[in-house]
């Protein structure tokens, strides 16, 4: 990326019309995010998207089309029914286990919304504790209600769900003998291994070690339910910074991913070298201040910038205190002057750059999960032009939501 590409991204937003913070995402980056993608997971993976780092169902749709594929992961119950009603020939995972509450509020939400749907065969709730394998037992008994289930287990990361021990073969063996509850497959997550430095054995030996914990579930699985029904599973791993280490023959199915195809500076590490940024906030220049000071401190400002520790010039911007780092003007960044403001941010930009008032800053997000959900619709650039909108996910009516659940509360 250099001023030009940015200052070509400022003229497409000028004739598109835009004159507040926006997401805007490359289409051509996208694209050969993706691609990327698809020549690095072999042909015997599964790719699942995670939805959450993906907020949009406009986005969610083109990249399912072009990579193939109807596998989504869901983190959050009411865009969960968001995507169900947008995107009903969907098979989804969940990506966290839910609070009892919130499997009842699903089921009486769905009873009451019309979909081609199939929850018993299209979605996989996930277990991650004996207790909470209970709560969903006790529910599908009571309900007469099927219910799939995908074991989260601890492969590395620590952040819960079941270890390789005799408490999660007692988790199959439970399984196994419910009428109402079915094994779907196991969910191991490793976004640890990428982050671990070379005095712990680095990402070669944390995924190893990974991949050994999975084969062991796996190989209690096979001793429960038989190979042939393991095989056919759902067995899941992967993440955007771990997802090309999957080479070869391992026990897992199927890859998730999804920031890698926007790339956040979150997921600039050596595993994804190979992907480009593609989403951008764009926020106006509203003024153009020399020399600025801090309230009250005139003298300090001026003593401060002599030594080198105040910026000679700083931009107030349409909107700011955002998860992003500003990639455009180049080595701008954030003035401690004035704090925060999440409604006119001070930046310090090179003295000599040519930005003026009226053009575009240009950030990228640190994370996609939160922050494409805080501009409202994404403006998809194509080819030097914005194209088309994509509406972010939107939660269903919730008056709807709240009379479904409290009519259950005697459950």
């Amino acid at each position: 990326m250099n001023d030009l590409y940015f200052r070509q991204l400022t003229d497409a937003l000028q004739h598109a019309g835009i004159a507040r913070p926006t997401l805007l995402v490359d289409k051509q980056r996208l694209d050969r995010n993706i691609d990327h993608l698809l020549s690095a997971i072999q042909p015997h993976y599964q790719y699942r998207i995670v939805a959450k780092s993906l907020p949009s169902v406009g986005m969610l749709r083109y990249i399912m089309n072009r990579a193939g594929t109807h596998r989504l992961m869901s983190f959050h119950l009411p865009f969960l029914m968001h995507v169900i009603q947008q995107i009903p020939e969907a098979d989804i995972l969940l990506g966290k286990p839910m609070p009892i509450s919130a499997v009842r509020c699903f089921y009486d939400w769905q009873a009451h919304n019309v979909s081609d749907f199939r929850p018993d065969k299209q979605l996989q709730w996930l277990v991650d504790s004996p207790q909470r394998l209970q709560q969903y037992q006790h529910y599908a008994e009571q309900q007469q209600q099927p219910l799939q289930i995908n074991l989260e287990i601890n492969i590395g990361l620590n952040r819960g769900g079941f270890n390789q021990d005799n408490t999660f073969r007692q988790a199959l063996q439970h399984i196994k003998e419910s009428p109402w509850l079915t094994l779907s497959g196991l969910m191991g997550y490793e976004a640890h291994v990428s982050k671990i430095p070379a005095f712990l054995g680095g990402a070669e030996k944390a995924f190893r070690i990974a991949m050994q914990r999975y084969q062991h579930c796996v190989d209690q699985a096979v001793d429960v339910f038989g190979q042939q029904a393991v095989s056919n599973m759902c067995l899941n791993a992967g993440g955007s910074s771990t997802y090309p280490l999957y080479q070869g023959k391992l026990p897992v199915n199927e890859i998730a991913t999804a920031s890698a195809l926007v790339k956040p500076t979150d997921f600039d590490v050596f595993t994804l070298e190979h992907h480009d940024p593609a989403a951008f906030i764009a926020a106006p220049v509203l003024k153009d201040v020399s020399n600025p000071d801090i309230p009250m401190a005139g003298w300090l400002s001026a003593i401060l910038r002599k030594l080198g520790l105040s910026a000679p010039r700083g931009v107030f911007i349409y909107g700011g205190n955002w998860l992003a780092q500003p990639c455009y003007p180049a080595d701008s960044k954030r003035s401690d002057i004035l704090g925060h403001s999440s409604n006119q941010e001070l930046y310090e930009v090179p003295p000599g750059h040519p930005l003026q008032i009226d053009d575009f800053m240009f950030f990228r997000p640190t994370q996609s999960e939160a922050v494409l959900l805080q501009f409202g619709d994404i403006a998809l650039l194509d080819s030097g032009h914005i194209s088309e909108y994509w509406p972010v996910f939107q939660y269903p009516s919730q008056e709807v939501v709240v009379a479904d659940s409290t009519a259950t509360t005697s459950h």
